[in-house]
């Protein structure tokens, strides 16, 4: 994506981070949209193989990643039902969590006792 001749903010930036991709894609930048768009494909194709396996209801995400709401969450839902075994498609919810990130360590680790 870097290689394409966008003009960005990101480029005159000396230190690229999530938090400056989420900025400029809300100011409306292209290549930081191209970034969710192409994460949100990925992680969609690898949430789709996740489900042929698992079969789970829902997908819940957190963390960051998950804050950036429908900049990843858009991507990442047409990506996956692109991706899915015809029995899954239309099935599968992906949703943000409502848990704080510490909490969702606490209560992951206290699940498995």
């Amino acid at each position: 994506l870097i290689e394409k001749k966008i003009d960005s903010i990101l480029r005159s930036q000396t230190q690229i981070t999530s938090k400056s991709i989420f900025d400029a894609a809300m100011y409306g930048d292209e290549l930081a949209l191209e970034v969710f768009n192409y994460t949100g494909t990925i992680l969609g194709q690898t949430l789709a193989d996740a489900v042929a396996i698992t079969s789970p209801e829902a997908i819940i995400l957190f963390g960051g990643l998950a804050q950036a709401g429908e900049l990843i969450m858009k991507p990442t839902q047409l990506s996956i039902e692109e991706n899915l075994l015809r029995i899954y498609k239309g099935k599968i919810k992906l949703i943000p969590s409502a848990l704080h990130e510490s909490d969702v360590a606490i209560l992951g680790a206290a699940a498995i006792l």
